[in-house]
C-alpha cells in the first residue's frame, strides 16, 4: 500500500512538466486533489495494518491437560455424546481461547451461529426473549456442557443469548464453524458418530409406551407378594374406614375401634386383593376379545368383572367396621348397601388394576426410576378412583349403618350432611337452591379427602409392596440361574437370564 501511495505522489509531481501552459492552472488543481486523496488512502491503509498487527493471534489449545478437559466438555454436549475420544481430541486441538468479562454476551439471539462454546471456567446464563418482550431463562440442563453446538453446524440463527454469569469472568473455548466443517470433511466417521448420538437421543425421547386402557396386559402374579401386601394394607384401610365412618355420621357420633375384628379383616382383605389380581390374570388368559364381534365391549366387561365378583368379600370387610352402629349379625349386616358398594368396587378394581398400570406406563417416559413410576401411577389412579367412588361409598356406608331407611332418604341425608344451607348463594331459591345443594354434595362430598387419601394410600402400599417383592424374587431367581449355569459350564452363564427375561415378557 505504501508503494502505491508513493507512485501516486510521483505521478502528481511529474504531471505539470508535461502539460501545456494554458492548462497548467487546471491540471495543478486536479493533481493536488488526487495527491491528497492518495495520501489519505495511504494513511488509512497504514492505520489498518498497524491495528491488525496490534491484535494478537488467536490462542489455540495445546496443553495435553487442556485438550483432555476440552474433550470431556465436548462429550457432555448433545452433539458430541457419541463421538470417540480420538475425534474429540482432534476437535479440541482446533479450539481457541476467549476471555469473557462478567456479563459479556458471546452468543446473541437471532445472530448467525459461527461457533460453539464450552466454558473452561465460570458459568454462563442463557436467555431468550419471546415475541411479547418477555425474557425467559433457558434450562442449563437442556444444553449440557456445550453452548450453541446444534446451531453451529448449519450456521442457523442462535435460539437464545448466552453471557458470562460469573463475577470473576469466564474462559471460553471456542470451536469455530469452519473448523467443525473441516473436521467433518476430513473425518467422515466423525459425522457418522455425531448423527448416531443424536439418533440415540431421538430414540430415547420417542420411546413412549401408550397401551390403550382396555388392552393393558396384567403383570405376572405372585400370590405370596400380593398376600403380604394385602395384610399390611388391611390395617391402614381399617383405621381410615373408622375415621371416615365417624366423619360421615356427623358431629357427636361415636367413632368405632380403629382395628375391629382384625382376625376377620386380615384374611378377608387378603382374599379380596388376591381375588382382584388373580381374576384379572385368569380373565386375560381365558377370554379372547378379538374373537368376538364387539371386542371392546368384551374388554370392558373383563375390566369391571373383578369388582362385581369381589363385592361380597368387600361387604364382609365393611360390615366389620359398622358393628358399633348396626347390631345385626355380621353376615346379615354385610348385605346392607350392596348395590352402591358394587359400583364402588368396580371403580376400586379398575383403579387398582388398569388405571395404576396405565399411569405407571406413562410415568416411565418421565422418570427412569421404576419405583418412582410405580408410585406416580398408584397416586394418580388412587386420586381418580377415590374421588369417583366416594358417592357410592357414602350411600353404601349410610345403608350399612341405618338399614331401615331407603336410599332416597339416605341420599337426602348425604346432601344435608355434605352441604350446609348457608353455603348456597342467597339469590337462589326453590328448585334452583335444591339443585345447587345436590350438585355441590356430589362434586365436593363430605369426607372426600379422607376417602381419597385411603384409596391413594392403599394403592401405593399394595402396588409398592407387590412390585418390590416381585423384583426381589426375580433377582433371586436370576442369581440362582446364573450360579447353576456357572456350575454346569461357563458357556451358558450369560444366555440363561436373557431366556428367562423373554419368557417373563
Amino acid at each position: 500500500m505504501m508503494e502505491t501511495a508513493a507512485a501516486a505522489a510521483a505521478a502528481a509531481a511529474t504531471a505539470p512538466a508535461t502539460a501545456s501552459p494554458a492548462a497548467a492552472p487546471a491540471m495543478a488543481a486536479g493533481t493536488g486533489a488526487a495527491a491528497a486523496a492518495a495520501a489519505a488512502a495511504a494513511a488509512t491503509a497504514m492505520a489498518a495494518t498497524a491495528e491488525a498487527a496490534a491484535v494478537p493471534p488467536l490462542e489455540r489449545l495445546t496443553a495435553p491437560e487442556d485438550i483432555a478437559k476440552a474433550s470431556a466438555l465436548l462429550a457432555g454436549g448433545q452433539l458430541f455424546r457419541n463421538v470417540s475420544a480420538d475425534h474429540l481430541a482432534h476437535l479440541a486441538s482446533r479450539m481457541t481461547v476467549r476471555r469473557l468479562e462478567p456479563g459479556e454476551e458471546f452468543v446473541a439471539q437471532g445472530a448467525p451461529s459461527t461457533a460453539c462454546y464450552v466454558l473452561a471456567s465460570g458459568t454462563a446464563s442463557r436467555s431468550r426473549v419471546t415475541w411479547d418482550g418477555q425474557r425467559h431463562v433457558v434450562d442449563p440442563a437442556a444444553f449440557g456442557t456445550t453452548i450453541n453446538s446444534l446451531h453451529a453446524v448449519r450456521g442457523d440463527a442462535a435460539f437464545a443469548s448466552a453471557a458470562c454469569a460469573s463475577p470473576e469472568g469466564c474462559t471460553a473455548w471456542v470451536l469455530g464453524r469452519d473448523e467443525l466443517l473441516a473436521a467433518l470433511a476430513s473425518r467422515p466417521e466423525l459425522g457418522v458418530e455425531m448423527v448416531g448420538g443424536l439418533a440415540a437421543q431421538v430414540r430415547a425421547a420417542t420411546k413412549r409406551m401408550r397401551t390403550p386402557l382396555l388392552e393393558l396386559p396384567p403383570p405376572a402374579l405372585s400370590v405370596p407378594a400380593v398376600a403380604c401386601a394385602a395384610a399390611v394394607e388391611s390395617y391402614y384401610r381399617s383405621a381410615l374406614n373408622a375415621l371416615l365412618n365417624a366423619r360421615l355420621a356427623g358431629g357427636g357420633a361415636t367413632r368405632g375401634s380403629l382395628f375391629p375384628n382384625m382376625h376377620v379383616q386380615v384374611p378377608a382383605r387378603v382374599a379380596y386383593i388376591v381375588g382382584f389380581k388373580g381374576l384379572r390374570v385368569v380373565l386375560d388368559r381365558e377370554v379372547h376379545p378379538e374373537q368376538h364381534s364387539h371386542p371392546d365391549f368384551v374388554r370392558f366387561a373383563t375390566m369391571v368383572a373383578p369388582g362385581v365378583l369381589m363385592t361380597p368379600v368387600s361387604s364382609i370387610l365393611e360390615a366389620c367396621n359398622a358393628g358399633h352402629a348396626n347390631p345385626e349379625p355380621l353376615l346379615r349386616r354385610s348385605t346392607r348397601g350392596i348395590l352402591p358398594r358394587c359400583g364402588r368396587e368396580v371403580l376400586f378394581g379398575v383403579g387398582l388394576n388398569q388405571l395404576s398400570d396405565y399411569f405407571e406406563e406413562r410415568a416411565r417416559s418421565v422418570t427412569p426410576s421404576p419405583v418412582a413410576a410405580n408410585l406416580a401411577g398408584s397416586l394418580t389412579a388412587g386420586v381418580i378412583a377415590g374421588y369417583l367412588s366416594h358417592v357410592p361409598h357414602n350411600l353404601s356406608t349410610y345403608k350399612l349403618m341405618e338399614p331401615g331407611k331407603s336410599y332416597a332418604e339416605l341420599f337426602r341425608k348425604f346432601v344435608d350432611t355434605s352441604v350446609r344451607e348457608e353455603a348456597i348463594p342467597a339469590f337462589l331459591s326453590g328448585r334452583g337452591r335444591a339443585a345447587a345443594r345436590v350438585g355441590l354434595a356430589v362434586l365436593f362430598p363430605r369426607g372426600v379427602v379422607i376417602r381419597t387419601a385411603q384409596i391413594v394410600g392403599s394403592f401405593a402400599i399394595l402396588n409398592g409392596i407387590i412390585n418390590g417383592m416381585q423384583a426381589a424374587e426375580q433377582k433371586r431367581i436370576t442369581a440362582a440361574m446364573r450360579e447353576a449355569a456357572v456350575s454346569q459350564g461357563g458357556g451358558r452363564a450369560r444366555s440363561l437370564p436373557r431366556v428367562r427375561h423373554r419368557q417373563r415378557e
